[in-house]
């Protein structure tokens, strides 16, 4: 439910902006206060669930996140959109951490591998395929029932829970986030989970406005092109929690950035009219490295932390993948713009296009950044194909920028891995944290 509300509302902004009357601005507010509150609330929310209880704290934003998807389906004004939204985001964070921290005091440590693989790879299912389920439910029955669709979802959520979970809560812990933080092979796997994030939502940022934008695809087909890499992730997630209950983290995580930044190397030769299988063997390869790299990593933040804070460690991991996925988007969007102006001007006097134009386009490096071609009024078919040629090489110049030094951050990263150590990586109980020892 919180993956999917994630990523799948951006498909259903134009039918809620005709349906409430929602300006761009009010759309971006009803589609990013959702996610600020979320990132917000995680590490509180994981403290709080080690206190009062992860079973009881999973309840509440289970049933709060429901009620606030009915009451958004039933809304019709901006300000309640909004106002739903932010409820939504606070008990989504009450949720996720609660979730993961319900498996890792539920299930022994020494089987943990295998339990958050298929956590992974679930969350990640989710992720990819918002936009596409999102699409088929919006086109089917209204942009409400995307919200609406959570509400048995989270209803037999709370059933299940209650029947088949019992509960478990720590005594207080003064600066819990600090005492996870304590141990060496924590900090360097939060880090390293957030290495992972960056890496994929850089790609998938890119790799969304190249396949509409410079390649021409619709926003269903664009998404059905990405669901490939998604599956990837699903597959390797499990693998990578096989490995590191099997050998230990260090391994599967080296091994996994690796095929990342091999496949962002591949990447580097994806053209503006690439066929289908020269874009998904290196996103294929991107998928499955980050399966196995971040269950490998996560399971290090989860085991190595002392049992009773598995809910701070659970919301420390979660924390660290949101910021490594707004880095990578933010990194990968510089990189993209310093890259059009610097070779934006060279590309279009390679074409051959007179100044008049050429001071249009620079003038709309925006729109360049994004892979679209801003065509001055009236211009001629010869004119129109050059500036779109050029615009189109001007961002795969900043795209592949952006993968080659994406790629060379994972190589250089790669090695902090070790620090991952072998001890507690197959479910060993921890060591005191590094600012307790003599």
């Amino acid at each position: 439910m919180v993956a999917l509300d994630g990523t799948g509302v951006t498909i259903a902004a134009p039918r809620i902006a005709r349906s409430i009357h929602a300006s761009l601005g009010d759309l971006e507010l009803i589609a990013n206060v959702y996610l600020v509150v979320l990132a917000a609330g995680i590490l509180p929310a994981g403290a709080l669930a080690d206190r009062v209880g992860r079973r009881a704290t999973f309840v509440v934003g289970a049933a709060g996140f429901g009620l606030c998807s009915l009451a958004i389906s039933l809304s019709h004004g901006v300000g309640a959109l909004v106002a739903f939204r932010a409820a939504q985001g606070l008990f989504g964070a009450l949720l996720q951490p609660a979730a993961l921290a319900l498996l890792s005091s539920t299930f022994p440590r020494e089987r943990l591998g295998v339990v958050l693989g298929i956590w992974g790879a679930v969350n990640g299912l989710a992720v990819g395929l918002g936009p596409l389920i999102a699409g088929l439910v919006v086109q089917g029955f209204g942009w409400p029932a995307v919200f609406l669709i959570n509400v048995p979802v989270a209803v037999l959520a709370v059933a299940l829970i209650l029947v088949a979970v019992g509960e478990s809560r720590s005594p207080p812990t003064h600066a819990p986030v600090r005492a996870v933080l304590g141990t060496r092979a924590v900090r360097w796997a939060a880090v390293l989970v957030a290495t992972s994030s960056f890496a994929v939502f850089g790609v998938l940022f890119l790799l969304t406005l190249y396949l509409q934008n410079v390649h021409g695809l619709s926003a269903r087909t664009a998404g059905e092109w990405l669901v490939t890499p998604t599956l990837a992730v699903v597959v390797g997630a499990p693998v990578g929690g096989i490995m590191a209950e099997r050998v230990g983290p260090v391994w599967p995580v080296i091994t996994g950035m690796v095929a990342v930044a091999a496949g962002l190397i591949g990447a580097t030769q994806i053209s503006a009219s690439a066929s289908f299988l020269h874009v998904a063997w290196p996103a294929v390869l991107i998928g499955l490295g980050i399966g196995v790299w971040v269950i490998a990593a996560m399971q290090t933040i989860v085991v190595r932390s002392a049992q009773e804070l598995v809910g701070t460690a659970s919301a420390v991991q979660q924390a660290a993948s949101q910021i490594g996925g707004v880095l990578g988007i933010v990194v990968f969007g510089a990189v993209m713009a310093q890259r059009v102006s610097a070779g934006l001007a060279g590309r279009l006097r390679d074409a051959g296009l007179p100044g008049p134009v050429v001071d249009h386009v620079l003038g709309s490096r925006s729109l360049v950044g994004e892979g679209r071609s801003p065509l001055p009024r009236g211009a001629s078919p010869q004119v129109a194909d050059g500036v779109r040629a050029a615009t189109h090489l001007s961002f795969l110049d900043g795209m592949h920028k952006a993968f080659l030094l994406s790629a060379a951050v994972i190589i250089l990263a790669a090695p902090l891995g070790r620090l991952l150590g072998p001890a507690g990586a197959r479910g060993e109980p921890p060591g005191p944290p590094d600012s307790e020892r003599g």
